[in-house]
């Protein structure tokens, strides 16, 4: 499969912002690994910020396409699976070497130049998320998988469960991540059993 100039700028400066971050990354090393000179980049991308909010950008769309769950399925699965599902979608994104790293730089160390632009793509991923998570255990509440409760804080409790797993995932090997993950969703799940009594 042959790649576009474009892509291939792209692909490499997506590599070296999530290894170096922005200030460690030069448009030099860009050029260098895509095979031309610097000024040819400019035939593509503005300038180096232009490339790195178009690679924001783009994480930002590969984090909605992965943990994607469509709504046909959510009419057809009952809610633990789905929940579980949502979870290890999430888990699979921030494992992917390059942009789980590019992604906790982004979210747990944001340039301070691009902290307005970041939070905007963030709250527009949270939006998408929560309409899953919305949709989901709204069908819980009504066929009864799910005893009668607000859904509000089902839904920020599986934010802090996410938000926990997310920091712990950079601190633990895959085998200890994936056991602890386990049980923190098991435990997630007894308490929304009970109505979180």
């Amino acid at each position: 499969m042959s790649y576009s100039t474009s892509d291939l700028i792209k692909q490499h400066a997506l590599q070296l912002f999530a290894q170096k971050g922005y200030f460690g990354t030069s448009l030099n090393d860009v050029a260098s690994l895509v095979g031309i000179k610097k000024p040819s980049l400019y035939a593509h991308f503005k300038n180096k910020d232009d490339l790195y909010i178009t690679i924001l950008q783009e994480l930002m769309d590969t984090f909605i396409d992965r943990v994607a769950i469509d709504s046909l399925e959510i009419q057809s699965s009952s809610t633990k699976p789905l929940l579980k599902r949502l979870l290890i979608n999430m888990i699979d994104f921030w494992k992917d070497e390059t942009l789980g790293l590019l992604y906790k730089r982004t979210l747990l160390f944001p340039e301070e130049k691009f902290r307005s632009s970041i939070h905007e793509h963030f709250l527009q991923t949270e939006s998408y998320t929560t309409d899953i998570l919305s949709n989901i255990f709204s069908k819980g509440l009504q066929n009864g998988e799910i005893p009668p409760q607000p859904l509000e804080p089902l839904i920020d409790a599986y934010y802090c469960l996410i938000d926990g797993l997310f920091v712990q995932r950079f601190f633990y090997s895959s085998s200890d991540f994936d056991k602890k993950a386990e049980h923190a969703f098991e435990h997630f799940w007894k308490a929304t059993e009970i109505g979180g009594k």
